[in-house]
C-alpha cells in the first residue's frame, strides 16, 4: 500500500440545462422567491454575484448532447420538443461544497418549476425527477439524491466469449462509471471488466468509494484550505457505514468492509479495482468478495424520509 497525490482544484464548475418552449423574459426575475428557504438568501446573493449564470438559447443552437441522458420517455419527449434551452453555469470554491452546489441545483430546480421545463444534470447524464420525497433540496446533503449518475458501458466483444449457458457471473464485460463527481472536486469513479450479473455489488462499492473521498475531501478542505493536493491511500478500506452515508440512512442490513485500490487512469477519472495480491479477475472479486459485503440494495430512503412517511401516515 502507498499513498498517491489526488489535485484539489480551488474553484469547480457545474452545469445545469432546463429544456422548456415558455423561457421568461428575466430569468432572474422568476427564481428568488421559488427557492425554498434554506437557500433563500443564499441564493439571491448568488444571482447577483458573477459566480452564477443563466442564459437563454434556442434548442436549435444547443452545442451540447443530451440524446444519452437517463430519462423516461416522456422527459424524452418533451426534451425532444422543446423550442429552447435554459443553461444554468455555477462556479464555487471546494470548500464551499456541498452547500453552494445546493443553492445552484436550488435555483436550477426553480426555473425548471417557473417554465414547466425538464431539468437536466449534464455532468451525471440524467433528468432530476420533479416528484419523490427529494423533490425539493434538503436543508443537509445527502448523496443518494440524484448528484451521481451512472454510465454502463458494455464490451461486446467479451460478451461474445462467454458461452451461452455458461456461468453469469464470469463474462466481464461491464464497465460502470459514476458520474457527477468532477462538481465537487474529485475524479469519476469506474470499475471495468465486471460481470453483468454482478452489477449491483460493483455499483454500491463505487457509491460507498464516493461516500467516502467526498467527506475526507470536505474535511481536508476545511482543516487546509489552501493546500492543492492531498495525499491518499491507494488501498483504502471502505467500510459498510461509508455505504450507508451515501443514502443518509442507519444501517438495517448487514456489510462487511472491503479493501480496495485506487488507480489514477486519467485526469477525470479513478479506477476502482482489487487490491494487490488478490488472485482472480474483477468478475471473481465481484462474486466471491463485493456480492458478500454490499447491501443488495438499489436505493434506500433516508431516515429523515422514513419519519416523513411515518407521520404522514405512509409507513408503519
Amino acid at each position: 500500500m502507498s499513498p498517491f497525490v489526488l489535485s484539489v482544484p480551488e474553484v469547480v464548475t457545474s452545469h445545469y440545462v432546463i429544456a422548456t418552449s415558455e423561457p421568461p423574459p428575466d430569468p432572474y426575475a422568476v427564481v428568488p422567491w421559488r427557492v425554498p428557504e434554506p437557500f433563500r438568501k443564499s441564493a439571491i446573493e448568488a444571482l447577483k454575484s458573477p459566480r452564477l449564470g443563466i442564459f437563454t438559447i434556442d434548442a436549435g443552437e444547443a452545442t451540447w448532447r443530451l440524446d444519452d441522458v437517463l430519462a423516461c420517455e416522456e422527459d424524452r419527449r418533451r426534451i425532444h420538443e422543446s423550442s429552447h434551452q435554459i443553461l444554468l453555469v455555477h462556479q464555487a470554491l471546494t470548500v464551499e461544497q456541498p452547500h453552494r452546489e445546493q443553492v445552484a441545483r436550488a435555483v436550477a430546480r426553480a426555473l425548471a418549476d417557473a417554465t414547466g421545463g425538464v431539468l437536466i444534470d449534464p455532468q451525471a447524464r440524467q433528468v432530476l425527477l420533479r416528484d419523490g420525497l427529494a423533490r425539493a433540496e434538503r436543508g443537509w446533503f445527502r448523496m443518494g439524491d440524484q448528484w451521481f449518475g451512472t454510465r454502463y458501458d458494455v464490451d461486446e466483444a467479451a460478451r461474445r466469449l462467454h458461452s451461452p449457458g455458461g456461468d453469469p457471473t464470469a463474462c466481464g464485460c461491464l464497465r460502470i462509471t459514476l458520474l457527477g463527481l468532477r462538481r465537487f472536486g474529485l475524479p469519476d469513479l469506474a470499475i471495468d471488466k465486471v460481470a453483468c450479473a454482478q452489477d449491483l455489488p460493483a455499483l454500491n462499492l463505487l457509491r460507498a468509494v464516493a461516500s467516502r473521498l467526498l467527506t475526507d475531501q470536505w474535511r481536508w478542505c476545511r482543516e487546509r484550505p489552501a493546500r492543492p493536493t492531498r495525499r491518499l491511500d491507494d488501498h483504502p478500506k471502505i467500510e459498510p457505514d461509508d455505504f450507508w452515508a451515501f443514502w443518509g440512512a442507519t444501517p438495517y442490513l448487514d456489510g462487511r468492509p472491503v479493501v480496495t485500490r485506487l488507480v489514477t487512469s486519467s485526469a477525470t477519472t479513478l479506477e476502482v479495482a482489487p487490491p494487490d495480491g488478490y488472485v482472480g479477475t474483477v468478475a471473481d472479486w465481484s462474486r466471491e468478495v463485493l456480492a458478500p459485503a454490499m447491501p443488495p440494495l438499489v436505493g434506500c430512503p433516508a431516515d429523515e424520509d422514513s419519519a416523513h412517511a411515518r407521520s404522514a401516515g405512509g409507513g408503519a
